[in-house]
Formats: C-alpha cells, structure tokens, sequence
C-alpha cells in the first residue's frame, strides 16, 4: 500500500507495508477541522509494520501519534516528522473467558461500549461519551459519567519509539485523572478490559440514558473536540468557565458554545490559532477571576509557522 516514493529525498522514509504520504493535510482527521500538514503522516498495515518502520527511522525524527483526532487541535502550521495513526487493521474486539474484551488501539470507544452491549457484558457504556479511540483513552485515561478507562482496564502492549513491544499489567503503570505515566511516543497497539456479565434490556436502557443526556448538554453535532480543559480538584471547569464571564466568548471563527460552556467550536471559518487564542483568553479570565489555572484537556500538537522540516530534498 505504499504510497510514499520520492527517490530524491535526502532522509528517506524507512519502507513500510502502510499507507506513507509526505505533506498530508490532517484537518480533515480532527474534529475542529482545523489545522496544517504532517510532513509525513504513516497509517501501519499492522504491528510487525510498525516495529520495523519505527526500528528504521532515524532516532532524531520525532513522531506524533494521533488517535481519532477527536481529542487534538493540530496547528495551523502543521507537524514536522511522522505522524502516526492506527486505524482498521487496529480495531478488532475478541471476547473471551471470565469477561475479558481484548481490542486494538485503534478501535472506537463508542464502538466498544456498542458491541459489548450486543454481548449483555457490562461496565463499558460510560465509554459511548467518550469519541475517542481506545489507544487515546488509555493513554489519558479517558473518563464519563463517573467512571474512567483505569477502572476497568487489566493490561496492555505499546512500542516504543525504538520499535520494541512492552508489555504492562495495569498495576504497573501510574493512572489519575485524564494523566497516566506512560512516555509520549509510546504507541499503545492492544489493551485487554475486564467487564461483567449484565442485563441485555438494562444495559441498552443506559446507554440510551447516556446518550440522551449527551445530546442535551453537549454540542456533539457541531466542530468541536469535547472538553477544553481538565476539572481542577473538586471544580467544574464549565462553571468557573461561565463565572468568569467566557459565555459566548468568540475570536476568528472560534466561540464558546451556548450549550457547554467548556466547549469550543469552530463555527465554519477558525483556524487552529483561532481555537488556541481562544482558550488562552478563557484561560487568562479564570485565573484572574476566579484564582484557578485551568489545564488543557484538548492536545495541542505542532507549529504555529510552517513546521520545522526533518525529510529534506536534494538541491
């Protein structure tokens, strides 16, 4: 499936059985819609794919992992070195003894809490108000409703920015709020979950209870990338959001939304900077308002300018 082929660049591209393509745009692969170019932007066929591209690139080049895109606002200058995104070959589910779910990285939270309910297993609904992958929520430990991606995690494997397959129980690594201990440029390829055997009826009727409440509190249907900021301790980033005086708050073609006030959504025109300048201002009115430092929940990834080149052709 190689696509990448340009025989005059200087820093090849190690060869790979993916998808390989040099200044891909990746707006289109976030929620914002936003954002600038990856200098090279690699979808892996599989792990054994990943393993030998990493093992070949040149350890000076760094890499971004992007998810479902759900969760990032690239910026409008774009991402120099390799941008890494695990999709299908990367979102199978197995079932299998004493309720334990085994799944790809790349697999859909929503589409985890869909297909286990089908299986009358439960525990794994909160993950349908997650629009993310799995890989991302393990990452961040990805939370709803009153539950977290740590509760009912067991163990996964990641590869390293060296190309070399880990493996962790959960109790090997540190998970807290949307944070866990996990280096950046670990890719997290498989995760196994431990849920419970439930009602088929029950577990229908609550995910239809989520989802409803989603639909009326959040603007899931408009360009956004779900919360702006974390929580702080024992606070609603939402409320101090709107007792800071953010409520319609807009810059460019990026504004505060009517519904959730610690969403911001692209009305059509933003730019990255837009969403940026943005929640540094909402940022700016909390601390001076209310005394709280509110921390990005949304991954900010790239430049602002043109990124810096890693991949250079022969003059």
């Amino acid at each position: 499936m190689q696509k990448f082929n340009n025989k005059t660049l200087y820093n090849k591209v190690p060869s790979a059985n993916g998808l390989l393509k040099r200044n891909f745009s990746l707006s289109n692969l976030t929620w914002f819609k936003v954002g600038g170019k990856a200098e090279v932007y690699f979808m892996p066929k599989d792990i054994e794919d990943l393993l030998n591209f990493l093992k070949n690139l040149k350890k000076e080049i760094p890499i971004k992992i992007l998810g479902a895109g759900s969760n990032t606002l690239v910026r409008d200058g774009g991402v120099g070195g390799v941008t890494i995104r695990l999709a299908k070959n990367f979102s199978d589910i197995s079932y299998m003894k004493n309720c334990e779910v085994l799944t790809g990285a790349g697999l859909s939270c929503t589409k985890l809490a869909r297909d286990s309910a089908k299986k009358s297993l439960t525990g794994f609904e909160f993950f349908s108000g997650i629009p993310g992958t799995i890989g991302g929520a393990i990452k961040m430990n990805a939370g709803a409703y009153g539950n977290q991606t740590s509760d009912f995690l067991e163990r996964f494997i990641t590869i390293t920015r060296e190309g070399k397959i880990k493996k962790y129980q959960r109790s090997e690594i540190k998970m807290s709020y949307r944070k866990t201990s996990l280096k950046k440029d670990e890719i997290i390829v498989q995760a196994t979950f431990k849920c419970k055997k439930g009602n088929l009826s029950d577990i229908n009727k609550k995910l239809m209870k989520l989802n409803e409440e989603r639909k009326k509190t959040q603007p899931i249907k408009l360009k956004t990338s779900g919360s702006t900021f974390k929580n702080p301790h024992k606070l609603k980033a939402w409320d101090l959001i709107r007792k800071s005086g953010c409520a319609g708050l807009e810059i460019g073609g990026a504004k505060v939304s009517s519904l959730h006030s610690n969403f911001i959504i692209n009305e059509g025109i933003a730019k990255a900077s837009d969403v940026e300048a943005l929640g540094t201002i909402i940022r700016e009115k909390v601390k001076r308002n209310c005394g709280v430092r509110l921390d990005w929940e949304i991954k900010i990834i790239g430049s602002k300018k043109k990124y810096r080149k890693y991949f250079y052709e022969k003059k």
